[in-house]
């Protein structure tokens, strides 16, 4: 689902990207790794995030302050990933992370919409199993 969701955003955003951010085909193609790269990172990582946090941030409904601070983590990890590895200098990857995130949230949003079978959907095979894992793993610590 993550595959589909990143296609759709390649051709939303793509044409965007060159003319608005002046970025070449290469860049561009390297911007769709990093953001799925950086969406996966931030929702299965332990960063003191809340499988709650997730799906608010995935909801139709207002944000917790936890989904605004992981959308901000989403934000940070994607910034970095098209500096580092797509060769974006540090205001272009900031212009391009501002113009995808809301696009790619509200593009997840519509396929999970707060609901956490959906969300194991999006993350694939043991993806939510894991991030559950992390989370009551933090409970016993």
């Amino acid at each position: 689902m993550l595959d589909k969701i990143i296609n759709t955003l390649q051709q939303q955003a793509g044409p965007e990207l060159i003319s608005r951010f002046g970025l070449n085909e290469k860049q561009v193609g390297g911007t769709w790794g990093a953001t799925a790269d950086s969406l996966k990172e931030a929702i299965g990582g332990s960063d003191g995030f809340g499988l709650d946090d997730v799906l608010s941030l995935f909801s139709n409904g207002t944000n917790s302050a936890g989904a605004d601070g992981l959308l901000k983590n989403i934000g940070g990890l994607l910034e970095n990933k098209l500096t580092g590895q797509v060769g974006l200098d540090a205001g272009k990857a900031s212009g391009v992370a501002g113009m995808l995130l809301p696009m790619l949230t509200d593009l997840v949003s519509k396929h999970v919409g707060g609901d956490a079978k959906n969300l194991q959907a999006l993350l694939g095979d043991g993806g939510l199993a894991n991030m559950a894992k992390g989370f009551l793993g933090k409970l016993f610590n």
